[in-house]
């Protein structure tokens, strides 16, 4: 098994890292531009489960599926002329958040050894480092919301409702202070 590793520092919260990671919209924003995603579903961001296949120049196809995802990482399979695993890993640091991503291959018949050996290393390698910085600067663009709870389009009220207002000053609710 040979890895291909790197790390980024983001400025925004895992989870919007993670959302611009997943987003099918935004992956163009961060690709390579001789990469194409072929998206297998409807749904605007991929979850577990989902199939998705990433064509290169020459006509190399990966066959991608989201194997797992939680509030900090991404896990997928592929299976091309090679065969492994990719992994995104976001660790929040005080306002930022560390991205690792990590490409595992695993072995496979002599020709995709001799391919992985010869081009795919340093093709991939030189993809990562590339892709990863575009990933930084589409969420220094962009980083989407902080949390899942957006906030709402209209004004926010920042005094209490009085009886000028004709509705009460306390909450619709009853309150137990005990």
């Amino acid at each position: 098994m040979t890895r291909v590793e790197e790390l980024i520092v983001v400025p925004a919260a895992p989870a919007q890292a993670m959302r611009a990671l997943l987003t099918v919209a935004r992956a163009r924003e961060w690709m390579a531009p001789d990469v194409h995603l072929v998206t297998r579903t409807t749904a605007p961001a991929l979850g577990a489960g989902d199939r998705f296949a990433l064509e290169l120049f020459g006509g190399m196809r990966f066959e991608y599926v989201v194997e797992a995802t939680s509030d900090r990482e991404v896990a997928l399979s592929y299976d091309g002329p090679w065969r492994g695993q990719e992994r995104w890993s976001f660790v929040a640091d005080g306002a930022e958040t560390l991205v690792r991503r990590s490409y595992e291959v695993e072995g496979g018949s002599p020709l995709a050894a001799l391919a992985w050996g010869t081009v795919g290393h340093a093709i991939v390698a030189l993809h990562m480092r590339f892709e990863l910085s575009r990933f930084r600067s589409a969420i220094q663009n962009d980083p989407g919301p902080r949390g899942e709870i957006e906030a709402t389009s209209g004004a926010m009220r920042s005094t209490p409702l009085t009886q000028a207002d004709n509705t009460r000053a306390g909450p619709d609710f009853p309150v137990d202070d005990g």
